[in-house]
C-alpha cells in the first residue's frame, strides 16, 4: 500500500501539474468484481482558491477474468456521459498502459450508495425494492436516449445489422475461449444468427444493465457502474440482460410492467420480439463469460478460485435458452 500510494502521488502531480500540495488520503482496498482491484481515497490538493478534497475510486486490472474489455473505451463512455443526466460517475483520469501505477487503470469520482443486490431481490422492504426497481427503468430511459454524437469511437453499427453484429462478436469469443465444442452453444449461435431483428433504434447500451451494477440510497439510483461491455446497439438488449434470472427483479415488478415504465420515462420503443431475441442472446452471452472465466483458470491467467468451476454455470444457461426457444 505503502508503494502504491507513492506511485499514486506521482501519478496525479504528474496528471495535475498546476495543483500544490497533493495529498492521498485513506487509501483503502474495497471489492472490485473479479479481473480488478479497487482502492478508494481521497485527493486533497490546493488550487488558488483554496484546497479541494475529491473523494475517488481507482479500477486497477488485476489479470484474466471472465471478460475482454477495453479501460480506454470505458473510460471515454464515462466523459462521454459526463452532464447527459445519466446516472454514471464522473471519469477522471486514466493510465491506460499501467507505466505510471504498475497496472491500466481508471480513476473515477466516489458516487456514495450501497450494491447489494441480494437486498433488492428480498421480499422486503417491498415498497423500497419496487421503487428503486422502477428508478432501473427509468435510468435505463435516459441511458436509451442518451446523444451519440461523442461516441464515435465505439464504431458505426445500423439496426438492420447491430443484432448480427452482436453475435458474431459474441460468437468469436466463444470460438477464442472454449475448451470442448459444446455442440448446443454451436447450435445457439446459429439460431441467433439467422434470426437477428432489426432494431427500433440505435442507442448507448451498458451491456451489463443489472441488479449489482448500481450504486443506491434509499429509493434512488446514485450511479450506474460497470461499464466494460458498453457499446451500440438495440435498447432491448439491456431490458433482456436486467431480467435473466440471477438478478432479476421480476418479483417486485414483471418485466411486462417494467417496459411499459421505461416507456412513461420516455424509452424507445421496446418490440416483443427483439426483447425475446435478446433474451435468448443473453443466456448464450452468460454462458460465453462462463467458458471464458474457466478458461482463465485453467490456462493459469487467472487465480481466483471463484473462476475455476464457472462451467458450471453454462448448462442452465442453455437449457434456459432450449426452453425459450420458440417451436
Amino acid at each position: 500500500m505503502t508503494d502504491l500510494a507513492a506511485r499514486l502521488h506521482a501519478f496525479l502531480t504528474a496528471q495535475v501539474p498546476e495543483a500544490t500540495d497533493i495529498r492521498i488520503d485513506t487509501l483503502t482496498p474495497v471489492s472490485g468484481g473479479n479481473a480488478r482491484k479497487a482502492y478508494a481515497f481521497d485527493l486533497v490538493m490546493g488550487e488558488k482558491d483554496g484546497h479541494i478534497d475529491i473523494p475517488c475510486i481507482m479500477l486497477m486490472q488485476a489479470g484474466a477474468g471472465q471478460l475482454e474489455s477495453d479501460l480506454t473505451a470505458e473510460f471515454r463512455v464515462l466523459e462521454a456521459l459526463h452532464g447527459t443526466g445519466v446516472p454514471a460517475p464522473q471519469a477522471l483520469w486514466i493510465d491506460a498502459d499501467g507505466s505510471g501505477l504498475g497496472a491500466p487503470t481508471v480513476i473515477m469520482e466516489r458516487v456514495w450508495g450501497e450494491t447489494d443486490f441480494l437486498a433488492l431481490r428480498a421480499p422486503e422492504p417491498a415498497a423500497r425494492n419496487k421503487a428503486i426497481a422502477l428508478a432501473f427503468a427509468d435510468a435505463a430511459a435516459k441511458l436509451h436516449t442518451a446523444p451519440l454524437d461523442k461516441l464515435g469511437f465505439l464504431g458505426v453499427t445500423t439496426r438492420e445489422t447491430t443484432a448480427s453484429e452482436q453475435v458474431a462478436i459474441w460468437e468469436a469469443q466463444f470460438l477464442k475461449q472454449r475448451m470442448e465444442p459444446h455442440p448446443a452453444i454451436a447450435f445457439a449461435f446459429q439460431w441467433l444468427k439467422t434470426h437477428a431483428p432489426v432494431a427500433e433504434r440505435i442507442s448507448l447500451v451498458h451491456g451489463d444493465y443489472r441488479l449489482g451494477n448500481f450504486l443506491f440510497e434509499g429509493e434512488r439510483i446514485t450511479a450506474l457502474l460497470d461499464w466494460e461491455m458498453a457499446h451500440l446497439g438495440d435498447p432491448a438488449e439491456d431490458i433482456a440482460w436486467a431480467y435473466r434470472g440471477l438478478w432479476t427483479p421480476q418479483m417486485h415488478v414483471p418485466i411486462g410492467d417494467f417496459v411499459d415504465r421505461y416507456h412513461a420515462a420516455g424509452g424507445p420503443a421496446i418490440r416483443p420480439e427483439n426483447l425475446l431475441f435478446y433474451r435468448l442472446f443473453g443466456e448464450i452471452k452468460h454462458a460465453v463469460i462462463s467458458v471464458t472465466a474457466a478458461r482463465s483458470f485453467a490456462d493459469g491467467r487467472s487465480r481466483n478460485v471463484r473462476m475455476a468451476d464457472r462451467m458450471t454455470l453454462a448448462l442452465p444457461c442453455i437449457k434456459q435458452f432450449l426452453d425459450w426457444l420458440p417451436a
